[in-house]
């Protein structure tokens, strides 16, 4: 049996996690197994128990990752974590207020490609009113997903 697709979430104030959460359920819908995780309880390098992870990751402050997800970055950041095998895709959250619209999607995005992960489709970047946006990404997702199997 193959791993379950993993749902990887940093978050500040839950918007992250609750569309990790929706995406397992919708996945789960079409018969893949999932996990949800949040990179705060998350070790980076659990991520090569896995074939495809998606990320959805909040920006926090000026551009930095959620607070309880810095360690996750960090870990993330080290070059000998190798993530070859690991196919990925990112929804990054964020609000155009700022100037580092979607920094902390941006950097995980980054760090994943870095380690050698490859991407299923290009990172999403979302503004405040991201509801369609995460549609239309999962909707891809789920395309990606079914012409790699």
């Amino acid at each position: 049996m193959s791993a379950p697709v993993l749902l990887l979430y940093a978050t500040v104030s839950g918007n992250a996690e609750a569309l990790a959460h929706a995406a397992a359920a919708a996945l789960g819908a079409r018969g893949r197994r999932c996990a949800v995780e949040n990179a705060a309880d998350f070790p980076a390098g659990r991520l090569r128990e896995f074939d495809v992870a998606l990320v959805i990751a909040s920006t926090w402050g000026e551009g930095e990752l959620p607070p309880e997800a810095a360690e996750f970055g960090a870990a993330l950041a080290a070059p000998a974590l190798r993530l070859d095998a690991l196919r990925f895709a990112v929804l990054a959250l964020g609000s155009r207020s700022y100037r580092d619209f979607c920094a902390g999607g941006r950097r995980i995005d980054e760090l994943l490609a870095a380690r050698g992960a490859r991407r299923l489709l290009p990172r999403r970047e979302c503004d405040t009113k991201f509801k369609t946006d995460f549609k239309e990404w999962l909707g891809q997702v789920e395309v990606a997903l079914a012409s790699s199997a």
